[in-house]
């Protein structure tokens, strides 16, 4: 079974190998629940990663965060699913 320190490592490294650029220099890991899915075991791992710049960007002010849950299989360390996480009160 892999520790959720393993966990939140596997999602980091798929984040950075699927999504690539500058966003992913930044990952912060943000929440750690264990669940089921598809009747596994699993760590849902939450990370943040900054927004891609726009032109509405303004380079010193600090870009938004979005958030990214990853299903992370407890047997093997599998990243099974990344999905946005959107969050309750996001305005």
């Amino acid at each position: 079974m892999v520790t959720i320190q393993q966990a939140a490592q596997n999602a980091a490294e798929f984040a950075r190998s699927v999504l690539g650029g500058e966003a992913v220099s930044d990952v912060r890991l943000e929440e750690v629940e264990s669940d089921l899915y598809q009747g596994r075991e699993v760590w849902l791992i939450t990370l943040s990663l900054p927004e891609e710049p726009t032109g509405r960007n303004v380079l010193s002010m600090p870009r938004p965060r979005v958030f990214k849950r990853f299903v992370v299989a407890k047997e093997s360390g599998e990243v099974l699913a990344m999905k946005i996480r959107e969050l309750a009160n996001a305005e």
